[in-house]
């Protein structure tokens, strides 16, 4: 059973999990019976109340999880964190203004291996990356014409063994595909989504592991 899971509103979080994995240290909400009613009252408190980090607790966080989605539309998304072999080094991308990772909608008929595969490719204009392995999914929340989505972003660690040249897709609003070694994270972190610096703190970089 998933221990955990992290669900971004714009910046602020909210955890879902066990009282034993919070997050935060304790539990904000603790829900004891799995109530559709109650937990549409914890969704719109942290909708509207801009408060960082959220947690919402109970035994089973994956059933929890599950009528969470239940209130939302889903959107499934899938990309890479792409690791140059013989450099060390990874590829990031800057979109509208802000670092970020090669990522893209799933396309109808594929599956989130392939669309990650696919995204990289277009994005920064790669090809010959391999999946190495799956990473944990990023989810994150917004409204559309009034309608609540959520959005599952799909992660792979991939290997890429070619030249270190890129071509970023501008019409898709990136200026920058470019190579960056650990040391330059802090660059990144300093301007990028909370969800991808989430996702940064839980690989090992030495590898491109998940820790």
């Amino acid at each position: 059973m998933v221990q955990r899971y992290k669900v971004f509103f714009n910046d602020c979080l909210l955890s879902v999990s066990s009282p034993d994995h919070a997050i935060c240290g304790a539990c904000r909400e603790i829900i004891y019976k799995l109530d559709r009613r109650a937990l549409g009252e914890v969704i719109n408190q942290f909708e509207e109340s801009g408060i960082q980090t959220y947690c919402v607790c109970h035994e089973n966080p994956e059933a929890l999880f599950n009528l969470l989605t239940s209130f939302y539309q889903i959107i499934e998304a899938a990309g890479g964190i792409v690791r140059h072999q013989s450099t060390g080094k990874y590829l990031f991308i800057k979109r509208f203004g802000k670092w970020d990772l090669p990522k893209g909608k799933v396309e109808k008929g594929e599956s989130p291996r392939m669309a990650a595969l696919r995204e990289v490719g277009e994005e920064c204009g790669l090809s010959g990356h391999q999946i190495k392995m799956e990473l944990p999914s990023t989810y994150h929340t917004y409204k559309l014409e009034g309608n609540r989505i959520l959005k599952r972003t799909w992660w792979f660690a991939m290997d890429y063994y070619g030249d270190l040249l890129t071509k970023p897709q501008t019409e898709e609003g990136i200026s920058e595909a470019t190579w960056l070694v650990p040391s330059q994270f802090d660059m990144v972190l300093e301007n990028t989504y909370r969800s991808i610096a989430e996702l940064i703190g839980e690989v090992s970089w030495e590898t491109g592991e998940v820790e």
